[in-house]
């Protein structure tokens, strides 16, 4: 369905029939945000009682509603439990393509899936989890890449294989020559068809009519800014040596990754771009001091942790399997060419941090004063980022140039071990918890989320969340 129109509802309803008929297993597959939403929800809206299937307490092979994060249902040890009591009545996947957008890549040019494939793990042990229990799939984004991802997807609601046919078979009818992106034009309508038979989509339109209030009308304003001359000329120089052929700094298997990350910690801020320069400039130190070799592949740059990322899977071979012939090392620099970079890249940092203005925070401060202007029960920001450096500058920011106080602002990320998070769980736990059945509190993990926004709706004014908070966070109080 489109985004937003309840696809947690939907399944509710359905799995609260299910009970009613007599099904008295279910298992729930949710990203790890999203536990606690889900619990809550089951139970205030259907009074249904989830347990959280990564307590290692919980009694997994009897009767029970079951909510289990896909990390630990695609993990070793938490899909090998998952699988040893008898068949689930129904199971249940939430944001699906997340899970199985891989999943084509373990069969092979003749439609074989191959059981010792190092694509795709996560999707292999959910998918051992499933065995032969019916399925839905909940999903607003079913492709993002190419037809191939669909017809995976539909392997999990049609076991029989023969709705889409083998991979091969599908590619040549379906796809245009040569193009997995694309339908074969002449196919449109026979794919449609076909997919209708395990497909339901929902449009916000067509919700509408049965709605006694309709959506909220979404108003975008735009906040352009412009770079001054400053922020441009160091923006297109540190661009320029990132695209250096040999770089002593970014070298062997993760260099790649490292440089899309560096830039998008170029794009976030400049606090963090100059805490990024000061990383490399460290890093390059380290090289001329013990020596390319004694450094590594692995790195300590600080961005591969400050750009916390959406899906925490343990398995890194969705696009490169186990046995994959790795790239031969690149030749270790030699000290002058190490030490030219550092003191280019030293220079950098000294330009970064020497900045007179940070164009792009410039304006977010302005939207922020345009909001907090506003009524008082209108007065809420969300401001999302992928860095944590950023999200710190930005707090100190909002509080240096705005009314708005330290007690105005709540912080989210993938940690929340701040005081003041602790703060509020200690708030959450004397005022919300006691209201939860002890069976059904939440873990601490799951509890902090809650308590977190529970601080933003009553307490706060802001909220600065990273990416940890792109989904399972409920502000339509907002």
């Amino acid at each position: 369905d489109e985004v937003g129109l309840g696809k947690t509802i939907e399944a509710g309803l359905v799995i609260a029939q299910l009970l009613s008929e007599g099904a008295t297993r279910v298992l729930i597959i949710v990203p790890t945000p999203l536990l606690g939403q889900w619990q809550n929800e089951l139970y205030t809206l259907f009074g249904i009682e989830a347990l959280e299937a990564n307590d290692v307490s919980v009694e997994m092979e009897g009767p029970g509603v079951f909510l289990a994060s896909r990390e630990y249902a695609g993990g070793s040890s938490g899909s090998v439990r998952l699988s040893e009591g008898p068949l689930f009545d129904l199971c249940l996947i939430d944001e699906a393509h997340e899970i199985f957008a891989g999943i084509y890549r373990r069969f092979d040019r003749y439609g074989v899936y191959q059981e010792d494939s190092g694509y795709a793990r996560t999707a292999h042990r959910v998918r051992k989890v499933i065995g032969a229990s019916p399925v839905i799939l909940l999903t607003a984004t079913p492709i993002q890449n190419s037809l191939s991802e669909l017809w995976g997807l539909v392997q999990y609601v049609d076991r029989t294989g023969t709705l889409l046919g083998a991979r091969p078979t599908f590619e040549d009818l379906f796809c245009q020559t040569g193009d997995v992106r694309s339908v074969a034009e002449e196919q449109t309508f026979e794919l449609r068809r076909r997919l209708s038979n395990v497909i339901q989509r929902t449009l916000r339109r067509q919700a509408q009519e049965f709605m006694d209030k309709p959506f909220v009308g979404r108003h975008a304003q735009l906040f352009e800014y412009l770079m001054g001359p400053e922020e441009r000329q160091l923006y297109d120089d540190v661009t320029n040596y990132l695209l250096q052929p040999k770089l002593c700094a970014f070298q062997g298997r993760s260099r790649q990754l490292l440089l899309l990350g560096f830039h998008r910690r170029m794009a976030s801020s400049t606090a963090a771009l100059a805490q990024s320069l000061e990383g490399v400039a460290e890093r390059l130190r380290k090289m001329f001091r013990l020596g390319a070799k004694a450094v590594g592949d692995k790195t300590d740059l600080p961005f591969l942790d400050d750009l916390e990322e959406e899906i925490e899977a343990e398995d890194n071979s969705e696009t490169q399997p186990e046995n994959a012939k790795k790239p031969d090392e690149e030749t270790p620099s030699d000290s002058v060419s190490i030490s030219a970079e550092l003191d280019l890249v030293e220079e950098f940092v000294r330009r970064a941090r020497d900045l007179p203005r940070d164009s792009k925070a410039e304006s977010l401060i302005k939207a922020a004063r345009l909001v907090t202007s506003r009524d008082e029960d209108r007065q809420k920001v969300v401001i999302f980022t992928e860095s944590l450096t950023t999200q710190a500058y930005l707090q100190a920011l909002l509080i240096e140039q705005t009314d708005l106080q330290e007690e105005d602002i709540t912080l989210f990320n993938g940690t929340n071990d701040s005081p003041r998070a602790m703060q509020a769980l200690a708030r959450w736990r004397d005022e919300v918890e006691p209201q939860i059945a002890s069976h059904m509190r939440p873990s601490s993990g799951v509890a902090i989320r809650l308590a977190l926004v529970q601080e933003f709706r009553v307490r706060t004014t802001v909220m600065i969340s990273s990416e940890a908070g792109a989904k399972g966070l409920n502000l339509q109080f907002c």
